[in-house]
């Protein structure tokens, strides 16, 4: 459903709206915990879930942070993450020197099959951009092994960011060192920022920190002034 508001309340949110950061999350408030062990059947895909004392993959929106969920699919008939491994919220820098925004951010690896997240759908007034920062480790990557980073925009259209899928990692100099990832999302209403990793090895893992949705919301002047009924004016709703 879409609605559709008076040209003079519309002139008023364009006056009152500013540019601004929409939703964003360094993965601070995420908790860090114990190496993470799927509790799950591998042979299945499934969604992953928090387990006590284990660093989270799941997070749920805090006011500060946006949330995320994490899933498995099973594309190796493998132990997929049943072994334990590292991932979902981390503090260890030790390969990727130092998070380009706080102390913490999220790792995906060794999935013996391909884990993702996938992040909160944004909807703002309009969009600017999204900005991420990526680390992809330094290691001997082997050609089925894939990174995916995608949003999902409107009517469910996916537009990829970084797609390694069919190419070795090895090949495109984008290991060792952090990268500013950017998608311009000016031309659409809503987007969901998903990460993919497929891979069988423990030197194989990708870091994430810094994801930042841009864009321009309404001040709070202005969504006061939708709330008050007598001056919002005719409205219609269609399909």
């Amino acid at each position: 459903m879409k609605n559709i508001v008076s040209m003079s309340i519309v002139a008023a949110l364009a006056g009152a709206a500013h540019a601004d950061v929409v939703a964003s999350t360094s993965f601070e408030n995420a908790f860090v915990g114990d190496q993470y062990v799927d509790t799950g059947d591998a042979s299945m895909d499934h969604d992953l879930v928090n387990n006590a004392g284990q660093s989270v993959v799941d997070f749920t929106a805090d006011g500060t942070e946006m949330g995320f969920d994490a899933y498995y699919r099973n594309t190796r008939n493998d132990v997929g993450l049943t072994d334990g491994d590292f991932v979902g919220a981390t503090n260890f820098a030790g390969t990727v020197g130092s998070f380009t925004d706080g102390s913490q951010g999220y790792e995906l690896q060794d999935a013996d099959g391909l884990m993702g997240v996938q992040f909160d759908t944004v909807t703002p007034v309009s969009f600017t951009d999204l900005t991420l920062d990526l680390f992809v480790q330094e290691t001997g990557w082997e050609s089925d092994d894939s990174i995916r980073v995608f949003a999902i925009v409107d009517g469910g259209v996916e537009l990829d960011i970084l797609n390694t899928i069919g190419s070795d990692i090895d090949d495109l100099a984008i290991e060792g060192s952090w990268l500013n990832l950017t998608l311009d999302l000016s031309a659409y209403n809503e987007a969901t920022l998903v990460v993919e990793l497929e891979s069988n090895s423990g030197s194989e893992s990708i870091y994430l920190d810094n994801i930042v949705f841009n864009g321009t919301i309404p001040t709070p002047g202005s969504v006061a002034l939708l709330a008050m009924g007598g001056l919002v004016g005719t409205r219609r709703r269609r399909a």
